[in-house]
């Protein structure tokens, strides 16, 4: 079976996400790059009032935000639920209806760029290096939609 016709809830392979639709790319990509900026703004806050449980409180606190739709909307979800193929999902309405490894990869892809951010932004805390650590997450997460490009050119 061709990946991209596999159902969002037949997905078993982390290469079957290089199947998603350029919007649900960008809907992602977006939603890192916004943590990212978030995150680069709210440091120095949160350092001030949680000292050394900061970056674990920021990162719970980002993975319950993302979750939390996911959690309300898979009540929606009965015997009867529409499942599109992954080349056809839309990133609003079907959202919710992945396999549950496919959140855990997710939750771990924002854990690591929050995490990442967290310890450059450390080490220099600059417009110049968040502008930098933006650049590098809109290419590694829009970077299937890229590479796809890439090759239907070829």
């Amino acid at each position: 079976m061709n990946a991209a016709d596999k159902k969002l809830n037949e997905m078993n392979r982390l290469a079957d996400m290089a199947h998603f639709p350029p919007l649900v790319n960008a809907g992602a990509t977006l939603n890192v790059l916004l943590t990212v900026s978030v995150t680069w703004y709210l440091q120095p806050w949160l350092i001030a009032r949680l000292h050394t449980l900061a970056p674990a409180a920021w990162t719970a606190l980002v993975l319950a935000a993302n979750l939390l739709p996911v959690v309300l909307l898979r009540f929606t979800l009965g015997p009867n639920s529409i499942y599109p193929s992954i080349s056809r999902m839309n990133f609003v309405h079907d959202q919710h209806k992945f396999s549950d490894w496919v959140y855990l990869a997710a939750s771990a892809n924002m854990a690591f760029w929050v995490l990442g951010a967290w310890v450059v932004f450390t080490v220099a805390r600059t417009p110049l290096v968040l502008a930098i650590i933006l650049a590098v997450a809109l290419v590694a997460t829009f970077s299937p939609v890229l590479v796809r490009g890439l090759g239907t050119r070829a």
